[in-house]
């Protein structure tokens, strides 16, 4: 008896703007993320699963009781272990077979990034804090790779998708880190929604899709259900974005 090959992404490669040739894209990108929890996880889950080839993550520390009701890496027996490793294991599960997959217990630093973005192809902030995010935003840059940025508190999330040659960056909204409030409130369903609507821009980016929301920052507010779109200026002397320009 002949068994059929099974073609695992053939319904997503219905869509029009993916295709055979952009799901071949997927299949060979490399993708360097900060943080794979409540947002994190649930992004990095849906490239996984749609095919994404490669996957290099940050994430710190040991997992908590009260991480499981966000983060959909993790699994009860896990706490008080590692969180990369258990993502780790969870993203090759859930991945086709080859899948490369690499998770660092450590938070991302300048050094860090400028490393890996030599390999990927995209960057993602999933991070709760902007520290990270910001130096994933400077790292995709200086190396003329596009970078995603996705953030939530309490009932409201931003996404924002930057051009390394083409409008402003994350540190033209946010020159500078702000304090942050670590105990912040969180529900999964909100964290997953800004993380799903996120991996769908990063699978577009990735199979070079347009249109992307370039340089407009997104903001959610999921009690209210409204969505209002917002396009970025450049800031004049952005350390960042500043010295850069889309090429002719």
């Amino acid at each position: 008896m002949t068994v059929a090959t099974s073609d695992r992404h053939r319904r997503q490669k219905l869509l029009p703007w993916l295709d055979e040739a952009g799901q071949e894209r997927l299949y060979g990108a490399t993708v360097l993320i900060a943080r794979v929890g409540g947002l994190g996880g649930p992004l990095t889950q849906s490239l996984a699963m749609a095919g994404v080839g490669r996957i290099i993550f940050f994430h710190d520390g040991e997992l908590l009781d009260e991480d499981l009701h966000r983060m959909v890496l993790m699994h009860p027996d896990g706490v008080g272990r590692p969180r990369a490793a258990q993502a780790e294991a969870s993203l090759r599960k859930l991945g086709r077979p080859g899948i490369e997959v690499r998770g660092i217990d450590a938070r991302i630093r300048p050094e860090d990034a400028a490393r890996w973005m030599r390999e990927a192809d995209l960057a993602i902030g999933a991070a709760p804090t902007y520290e990270e995010r910001l130096i994933l935003n400077d790292a995709a840059i200086a190396a003329g790779k596009p970078f995603v940025d996705a953030a939530m508190y309490d009932d409201e999330a931003t996404l924002l998708c930057v051009h390394p040659d083409d409008g402003a960056c994350l540190r033209c909204l946010v020159p500078d880190p702000p304090e942050w409030r670590a105990d912040f409130p969180v529900l999964a369903a909100v964290s997953a929604a800004i993380g799903s609507l996120a991996a769908y821009q990063c699978v577009r980016i990735l199979a070079r899709s347009e249109p992307v929301p370039w340089g407009e920052w997104i903001h959610l507010d999921v009690e209210r259900m409204a969505m209002k779109k917002t396009r970025l200026q450049k800031r004049p002397g952005c350390p960042s974005c500043g010295q850069r320009g889309r090429a002719k």
